[in-house]
């Protein structure tokens, strides 16, 4: 049967939709505020252990000897897990690319400070805490490898001896003439950056509970997990057991940003449950070991971008070198992040052919997980930055600049250097919205009376693409197949006119359940308190991803509305024979099933439903007794990659420009916010007030990475960085309150035109602020050209300029 899901609002089977597209009460929020939300750490199990790791002190050391006869002793210890554990009941752990990493813990040598070695299941934390002190562990110190270019250059220690490099990933992609282009253009700008670890950093830790089955071979696992179905596929994997064998509970849990993902906590859990007889094991990491441990470190690299221009300031030319630390290992699936720029690599602008010359290596740091944004924030700043720096060589303003090498508004679709198809946009208008928001013309009058008084005003002016809506043909370059990411829901009616939709994943706090309430409301004609969503495990779920790679608002959309097709075409045939009318010539429309041209003649959806259960003498033949209906979406067009890792892969390519003013302190490198105009086009925006607290807190986090967060590591490969005391996050009093105005061009590939927005201003928000800083020191012929542009960084390019 042919699905077709409707483009736009208006071809929803309701005359008068009250619900989608507006902002309404979220209906998590209740749960929410009142404490009642069931968060992992809330959970208790009748003979529940308690699980403590021991870590690596060190970055790259042989382990030479352990003893754990004392621990195994201490009352109220039920199990010590070791490597030989590991190695006799689990596999390596998959990565991309493939090959790079060990086991759940470490069996031969540690790679980084804070790798798991050992592990404790006792009655309580606070024991098993106490046994791994206990333990004695003696290392043989091998030397550190945590400079990125001696790592690339083969003069740093391997950290995986097998593998004979510490180079994980080297090739140059290239999509046109680009050395042709660049010979024949009137100059090139070329700039290098480097942009510094940083990651998220959720309120919630990440926490588990794992039950081994000792009867069936089989593993429970409740979690803060953002991708359960997938999760348990890798955990299959990982620990050697079916995959029909393993099932994944997410739990309502926080956002995660991508600081979630870790696999080693649920595997060492599952193998101490094991050890234990199958009771259950919790774990929940403690911030100190999200920090140093777990999956919230991102984007260690180093950028050489060159831009090839006419004279006249068109881009004719895109050149990106990027050498990515991906610290320790592939396990966290970093490499990806490398990949994602593939998306969007040429940003709004029409330039004609790039390269991307992309090398990962391995080093003795925490391996690199995802983040929000995926990879293209670090290369966003680095073009705009550069285009900033072309404009003042040209002797351009940067909103011309970049006017004049936007994408027009009337070639969409449009196809990219790299692959990808943008959907739809109008840049210009975009541009424009935003310099009358903040009054253009104004600031650079305030900047220059500012400078003449001997003040640094800066003003930043940025324009990028967000990809929505992910496939996995985005990342084929490092090794990950496949082409399709499903989204899969079940819409039930009961005979009360209920509604119940089935779901793959659990409460997140972002809006998705009320999205869905929203949409189910409108299609049916009824209240959103007529709705109840309901999420279910890996195993009962339909096929599905969740949150991740600002797809969730597309695909669920999607997904319910396919179901709701399949669930009215259903219906329409009971009421076809209720009406004794043929089934061409009904109808399911304003919340009734009834007769074309005759609007009286109809039959209510309770009508239909309490049919279908309690009146199966009316039903035709080919019609089951089942008011319920479900349905996979996945997103059309998508292309599997090519040679040069070309493809059809984001769905969607939303918009925005920011527009920042900042002033930058003389005497203390400190840099204040000013003022921030967001305009921003996500196609038909489902739930305004979500899309508004998507950018406010992308705007957040862009002005961490921008100012503040970093994770350092010394040459011994020891993280100096591991509170909060080090490791700084933007408070309220850095952060502003941005000014937002929204543009809609609507995506003719997606369910209701809508385009993704989760990750929204991180794109944006770092390069804006950098470029604010740069117009404000520029004149003094210094450059930030490091993120983050911490004061004592920012301190010491004014006193450079001082001389």
């Amino acid at each position: 049967m042919s699905v077709k899901i409707p483009h736009s609002i208006a071809e929803l089977p309701n005359s008068e939709p009250r619900f989608i597209g507006t902002a309404v009460n979220r209906i998590e929020d209740p749960q929410l505020v009142t404490g009642r939300t069931p968060f992992i750490d809330n959970l208790v199990m009748p003979g529940m252990l308690h699980c403590a790791i021991l870590r690596s002190p060190h970055a790259h050391a042989r382990i030479t000897s352990i003893d754990t006869s004392a621990a195994e002793q201490l009352p109220g210890v039920v199990a010590v897990l070791t490597g030989e554990d590991v190695l006799r009941w689990a596999n390596p752990m998959t990565t991309i690319p493939e090959g790079w990493a060990g086991y759940c813990l470490a069996t031969d040598k540690v790679r980084f400070v804070g790798e798991p070695v050992l592990a404790v299941a006792a009655a309580s934390r606070y024991i098993a805490e106490d046994a791994l002190e206990l333990i004695t562990v003696e290392y043989e110190r091998l030397e550190a490898n945590v400079d990125a270019r001696k790592a690339a250059d083969g003069a740093a220690p391997l950290i995986h001896e097998d593998k004979g490099t510490n180079t994980i990933f080297q090739r140059v992609f290239t999509w046109g003439e680009v050395d042709a282009a660049f010979a024949a253009a009137d100059r090139v700008v070329t700039e290098s950056y480097r942009w510094y670890r940083l990651g998220a950093n959720p309120l919630e830790t990440f926490g588990c509970i794992s039950q081994w089955d000792p009867i069936e071979q089989s593993l429970t696992c409740w979690g803060s997990f953002q991708s359960q179905y997938h999760f348990g596929l890798g955990r299959a994997a990982a620990l050697g057991i079916p995959t029909n064998k393993v099932r994944i509970i997410s739990q309502p849990h926080g956002g995660s940003f991508g600081g979630k993902g870790g696999f080693r906590g649920p595997d060492i859990t599952a193998l101490l449950s094991r050890k234990a007889g199958g009771r259950p094991v919790k774990w929940i990491e403690d911030r100190m070991e999200y920090l140093a441990g777990g999956a919230g470190q991102a984007w260690d690299r180093h950028y050489d971008l060159s831009l090839a221009f006419k004279n006249d300031g068109t881009i004719t030319g895109l050149k990106v070198k990027l050498l990515d630390d991906l610290g320790a290992s592939a396990e966290a699936w970093g490499a990806v992040s490398a990949a994602k720029p593939l998306a969007a690599f040429t940003g709004n602008y029409a330039i004609p052919v790039a390269q991307y010359d992309l090398t990962i290596v391995a080093t003795n740091k925490l391996p690199g997980s995802p983040y929000r944004g995926m990879g293209p924030p670090p290369q966003n700043w680095a073009l705009e930055q550069t285009v900033d720096f072309a404009a003042r060589d040209l002797g351009m303003d940067p909103a011309e600049i970049r006017r004049k090498n936007f994408i027009p508004k009337d070639a969409f679709p449009y196809t990219i250097p790299s692959g990808n198809e943008y959907d739809s946009g109008d840049y210009a208008a975009t541009l424009d919205t935003a310099l009358a928001m903040g009054d253009y013309t104004k600031l650079r009058a305030e900047q220059a009376k500012a400078r003449a008084e001997g003040r640094l005003l800066g003003i930043g002016l940025v324009n990028t693409i967000e990809p929505g809506v992910f496939d996995w043909n985005a990342y084929a370059i490092v090794g990950q197949p496949g082409t399709g990411v499903p989204e899969g829901t079940t819409i039930g009616v009961d005979p009360f006119g209920k509604i119940t939709c089935k779901v793959g994943f659990s409460l997140e706090g972002q809006g998705q359940y009320t999205v869905a309430a929203q949409l189910l409301a409108d299609y049916f004609k009824v209240e959103m308190e007529d709705v109840r969503v309901v999420p279910l495990d890996s195993v009962a779920a339909p096929p599905h991803f969740g949150p991740g790679g600002s797809r969730l608002g597309v695909a669920l959309t999607g997904a319910i509305l396919g179901a709701c097709q399949l669930l009215t075409e259903k219906m329409l045939k009971v009421a076809s024979g209720l009406l004794q009318t043929p089934l061409e010539a009904c109808e399911f429309y304003d919340g009734v099933f009834r007769v074309k041209g005759m609007p009286e003649a109809r039959v209510g959806l309770t009508d239909i439903a309490g049919c279908m259960f309690a009146g199966s003498h009316l039903l035709p033949e080919d019609v089951d007794p089942n008011p319920e209906a479900t349905y996979v979406w996945t997103a059309p067009g998508r292309t599997p990659a090519d040679e040069e890792g070309r493809a059809k892969s984001y769905l969607t390519a939303a918009n925005a420009c920011h527009l920042v003013l900042v002033e930058v302190d003389a005497e203390t490198g400190m840099v204040e916010i000013k003022g921030y105009w967001i305009a921003d086009d996500c196609g038909t925006r489902l739930n305004p007030s979500n899309v508004e607290g998507q950018t406010q807190g992308g705007v957040a986090q862009g002005v961490g990475a921008a100012l503040l967060e970093e994770y350092v590591y010394d040459e011994d490969g020891q993280l100096l960085t591991s509170t909060f005391m080090d490791y700084l996050l933007p408070s309220i009093y850095e952060v502003p309150m941005t000014e937002k105005k929204a543009l809609c061009t609507p995506s003719p590939f997606t369910p209701l035109g809508a385009k993704g927005a989760g990750e929204g201003a991180m794109h944006t928000t770092p390069a804006a602020v950098l470029c604010a800083i740069n117009d404000a020191i520029g004149h003094l012929g210094v450059r930030a050209l490091e993120v983050p542009a911490a004061p004592n960084r920012v301190w010491t390019l004014l006193q450079q300029a001082k001389g």
